[in-house]
């Protein structure tokens, strides 16, 4: 379904650059289905929200956000919704163009040493993690996160600074 959103991107985008050509043609209604299918091919590739992330789990007794997974070698995102609790940390991505999630990332609180809210690439704010272990560093992008460090630190049950 996302290649046909893409298709029909590429193909209305060809007609509007084609008939904006001719002087005098009205061609910005076109601007308007583009737009629209950009919105649908974001809805169906790339949004988690928080029914899908409570149906995931079972349970509503969570903090989440919006955010996306910076790849190791700081390359690539993955776009999602983390997913805190007392206990663990899951980043969730998409399934399917239908809806659904799986879980993408996770560990448990007692892993995590510390984090720190900046940059976590060149253009994204967010939060790295430090893990116990070989120095390992998850980076996750998000703007959200940064707003309400104070829930959390909350639902990690961690005292304020």
């Amino acid at each position: 379904m996302s290649r046909a959103i893409l298709l029909a991107i590429l193909a209305l985008f060809g007609v509007f650059v084609y008939l904006i050509s001719f002087e005098g043609m009205i061609v910005w209604p076109l601007m308007a289905p583009i737009v629209l299918l950009v919105a649908l091919y974001y809805v169906t590739t790339s949004l988690v929200t928080r029914r899908m992330l409570e149906k995931a789990r079972g349970e509503s007794d969570f903090f989440s956000c919006r955010a996306s997974l910076v790849s190791k070698d700081g390359t690539s995102l993955t776009p999602g919704a983390m997913a805190v609790t007392r206990n663990e940390i899951v980043f969730y991505a998409r399934k399917g163009p239908k809806g659904g999630v799986r879980p993408a990332w996770s560990c448990f609180v007692p892993e995590i040493e510390g984090y720190t809210l900046k940059k976590v690439d060149d253009w994204h704010n967010g939060i790295i993690l430090s893990l116990s272990g070989e120095n390992q560093e998850v980076k996750i992008a998000s703007r959200q996160i940064a707003k309400e460090e104070d829930r959390f630190r909350e639902a990690l049950d961690w005292p304020e600074e």
